[in-house]
This record gives C-alpha cells, structure tokens and sequence, in this order.
C-alpha cells in the first residue's frame, strides 16, 4: 500500500514538473509593446509581438514570412482588422511601413512600424487594441505614448482594448496625468502572473524546500531569497547595474543543478537560507530582464518596481502555502527521503536541459 502510494505521488510530481518543458525562458513575461510617438498629424507605432503568441495564428515559421510577399499582405490584412486609432470617431488609415524578426532580452519576437496620418494635428485619439488575444487570452501589451518630452504609460488586456489617449495642451502645464494607480495595479498583476508562468523559479522554490524539516527552516529560506531578489531586481530595473540576459538565464538554471545534487546528498537545511541569498541574487536579475522590456513610468518608476515585486511575493506565498503543507504531511511516511531523491534527480535533469539550451 505504501509503495503504491509513493508511485501515485511520484508520477503526479512528475508530470507536474515535465509539464512545462515547452519553453527554455520561464521568466519572460507574456506581453507585445506598443510604442507610439506622435508628431503633428502623424502618429509612427513599433509594435512588438512575442512570437509564441503569433504561432496559432501564422504557424512556427515567422521568419520565412518576413519575405514572403503573401504573407506579409496576410499580416497586414490582421493588423489593420485587430489594430484601429480613431481621432474625432474617424478611423485613421493604416500603413506598414516595415516588418522583422527582432529580439528584446531574451524574448523573440516579430516587431511591426506602422504610420497613422490624420488630417489635423493630433491632439486626442483613441486606440483600439485587439490582437492575438482570441488565441492567447493572458495577452498583454504595454503601451507607451511618447509627445516630445511629454511620455504617457498604460496596459492593454483583454478586458482593456479600448484606450483614449488625451495628447498635452499649450501650455506645457496643462497635462494629461496617466492614472497612476491602474498602472500600478497591472505591474501588481504582472509580478503575480510572473512568478506562476516562471516555471524554472517554481522549480527552484520546490528544490529548496523539498529537505526543509520545519517550517521555520522553509520561512528563513524565502525570506533571504525575497530579500536577495528584491536587491538585483531594482538595481538592474533602474539600469544601476547591466547584465546579459541569457547568461543570466543560464545561470539560473545551473542554480537549481546545484540546489538538486545537494538535495541528493543532504537531509538539513540548516545553512540553506544562506546558499539561497546568493542565488536569490541572480534570480532577481532574471525578474528584471523581462520587466526592464516594458518601460518602466518614468514618473513613478520605484512605485512600479514595489508593486511588481509585491506581486511576485504574493505569487510565491501562494504556491508556498500549497506545496510546505503537503511536503510536511508527506515527510512523516519513511519512503519520504527516497522520493526526495528520485524528485532531484528529475529536476537535475531538467534544469541542465534547459541550461544547455540558454546557451545555443
């Protein structure tokens, strides 16, 4: 009976951690930039699509679309049905002025410019947004606006496709002001849906709790990861501190290598909490890759990093009161220490995979 248990546990843990081997870099946040300068009459938008968002629609094969005189009618064709700006209730028309494979940290995706012409000077439109979200509903995009040295922020969703943009007034003075606190509820939204869609991190948290005897040892664990992490995510979200992107997404896997083999070896974590502030270091710089890409307000940069981070936080407890429960009720049985082993030398397995495919 025991042993059928083990086995029904161990298959789920399994599947659980196999499940998303589909992607090499979990900490890339699912979202497109809109980045709109406006001048005059004319409005030039460098829209961004991450390219797993555009495969249910244009198939895997992006880059031969780039050349492809059909298919680029075909995506104009999309862009121009799901992409709209009206100014006075009128829809302004759509030019694809250029389109390419690009890669934004360690995001690939496809980057289109565009070129919206009005009849008069700009000084009020309205964006319509409605793009990739019928195949990919988590879909999000950033939206910069850009006036001369006038810059407004805000996010489109699937519940937020409809934007109206109030362009600044003469005199400089009388601006616009961006809603501060729907922006900083998205940023708190995005660490949260972060932390759940970074599966590397996830299996990072598993691996360093998975020999945690008590729930002080697992508490002292992810208090000095949080702390650790929250340090490089504002030093390289602020731009205090620069790094390359798949080194340190490479990095981050040999982490959880390391944290496995030692989970073969050692039964206490007595001295964890500190191999997890040095990790938790170069974790933190994996969240600031992705959120770095979505141009963090200038006007309330550090409230958008504290809200983000709190959603990552937030993201964590909640994995964290799901799984230290269960692996405390489950360390009682005597085949505990055997599931530990065969589980880390998964996740050893795992993460090397993914570590050898961030450096190609």
């Amino acid at each position: 009976m025991k042993q059928r248990s083990f086995l029904s546990i161990f298959v789920i843990m399994f599947l659980l951690i196999l499940g998303p081997t589909k992607t090499s870099h979990a900490h890339s946040i699912d979202m497109s930039y809109s980045d709109l300068n406006i001048e005059g009459n004319e409005i030039l938008y460098d829209l961004f699509i991450e390219q797993k968002d555009l495969f249910p629609h244009f198939g895997t094969d992006l880059d031969n679309l780039v050349n492809d005189e059909s298919a680029t009618q075909k995506i104009e064709s999309y862009l121009q049905k799901g992409l709209r700006i009206d100014v006075d209730s009128k829809p302004l028309t759509m030019e694809l002025v250029s389109m390419n494979m690009a890669q934004k940290g360690v995001i690939r995706g496809m980057e289109y410019q565009m070129r919206f012409i009005a009849d008069e000077n700009i000084k009020q439109f309205n964006l319509h947004y409605d793009l990739v979200f019928d195949d990919v509903p988590a879909h999000t995009s950033v939206l910069m606006v850009h006036v001369g040295d006038y810059f407004q922020q805000n996010m489109i969703d699937s519940t937020n496709r409809d934007i109206m943009i109030n362009l600044p007034k003469d005199p400089p003075n009388d601006l616009p002001q961006p809603n501060i606190s729907a922006v900083l509820w998205k940023y708190f939204k995005l660490g949260i849906e972060h932390i759940l869609s970074g599966y590397d991190h996830l299996l990072f948290l598993l691996s360093l709790v998975l020999i945690a005897t008590r729930l002080k040892d697992a508490l002292k664990i992810v208090t000095a990861f949080t702390i650790a992490h929250s340090v490089t995510l504002f030093l390289v979200a602020t731009g205090r501190i620069h790094v390359i992107p798949y080194w340190v997404e490479s990095l981050i896997a040999l982490t959880i290598c390391y944290v496995a083999v030692e989970n073969i070896f050692v039964q206490k974590a007595k001295w964890r909490w500190l191999l997890t502030a040095i990790f938790g270091l170069i974790h933190g710089m994996g969240f600031a890759g992705a959120l770095a890409e979505t141009g963090l307000p200038k006007s309330n940069q550090l409230g958008s990093l504290l809200t983000f981070n709190l959603g990552v936080e937030v993201g964590q407890l909640m994995v964290l009161c799901l799984l230290l429960p269960f692996l405390l009720l489950l360390r009682r049985f005597p085949w505990y220490r055997k599931m530990v082993v065969s589980m880390s030398c998964l996740i050893f397995v795992l993460a090397f995979y993914w570590f050898i495919q961030r450096l190609q």
